[in-house]
């Protein structure tokens, strides 16, 4: 049996035994009535903040639902799809229901259910320039930013069902004219769930963060009525997810074209939200 063969079947025990440790772990579980949600786009900090914010608090976090996360993130799309009820998708993930903090970021796609489920939870969503937060999407999945199309691509990687559905954004109604217009577009539809329940949530924007880890999430934590008062500044630089490529700058990995299709469609967001046209520190 060949190396590539023995890392399949390692990798699939693993995925077997950690769905039958959840399975364990939920037997018992009880669903949180007002958890505080960690919301925003993919890629854009939700992991490091959710888990700093729990750390800084003493609280229990969930990051992502792992019985999504394990099954191909498939639950969204079948509540969409109607197929689902919201509460099927909430009692099947009951274990990380449980929590006192939940970082999902899907879930800012169903905030609406997610209000009339907890109306007593409370909401923090993070935001980050969507020409940054696109290049570290695309970077983990392996896929550059100065192409016309995907569908021709001869070096497309595979690309998991949850990151297809990233995205190919059709299934929410989303008609860019390639993956790029789909990634900015869904950057305004995640933005969007913000700027229409502001005065419901507390905003954490990324570059504000980067420049002040420790005070941001104090800073979060009071405006939660929360007690931060646990020394973070040991795990601030811990990596909860794989890292983008930062030191390519935004004209170069995306190309004039794709980067101006990014500005023009989050144009009217990017503005509300503080973040300018310009390009030097990208």
């Amino acid at each position: 049996m060949n190396m590539s063969k023995i890392n399949q079947l390692k990798r699939k025990l693993y995925f077997l035994l950690k769905k039958i440790e959840i399975e364990c772990r939920s037997f018992n579980a009880q669903i949180n009535p007002s958890p505080i949600f960690v919301l925003g786009n993919q890629k854009s900090g939700t992991s490091v903040i959710a888990a700093l914010l729990a750390t800084a608090t003493g609280l229990t976090v969930s990051i992502d639902l792992s019985k999504e996360w394990l099954n191909k993130r498939k639950g969204y799309i079948l509540v969409k799809e109607g197929q689902w009820s919201f509460s099927q998708l909430i009692d099947r993930n009951r274990l990380d229901f449980s929590r006192d903090i939940v970082k999902e970021a899907n879930l800012t796609l169903f905030f609406d259910e997610l209000v009339q489920y907890f109306p007593k939870s409370q909401f923090v969503f993070i935001v980050r320039d969507p020409r940054t937060n696109i290049r570290s999407l695309l970077n983990r999945i392996g896929i550059p930013g100065n192409l016309k199309s995907l569908k021709n691509w001869p070096d497309k990687p595979y690309i998991p069902l949850g990151w297809e559905k990233v995205i190919n954004g059709s299934w929410l109604g989303l008609d860019g004219d390639n993956y790029i217009s789909m990634l900015a577009q869904r950057w305004n539809l995640m933005t969007d769930v913000y700027l229409k329940n502001k005065d419901h949530m507390v905003l954490i924007r990324y570059e504000d963060f980067i420049k002040d880890k420790i005070g941001e999430i104090s800073k979060a934590a009071i405006c939660l009525k929360l007690n931060p008062q646990h020394d973070i500044s040991s795990k601030i630089n811990v990596q909860y997810q794989q890292k983008g490529n930062s030191k390519i700058d935004a004209k170069s990995f995306f190309g004039n074209a794709n980067l101006l299709k990014i500005e023009t469609i989050c144009k009217h967001n990017m503005d509300v939200l503080g973040y300018c046209q310009q390009r030097e520190d990208l």
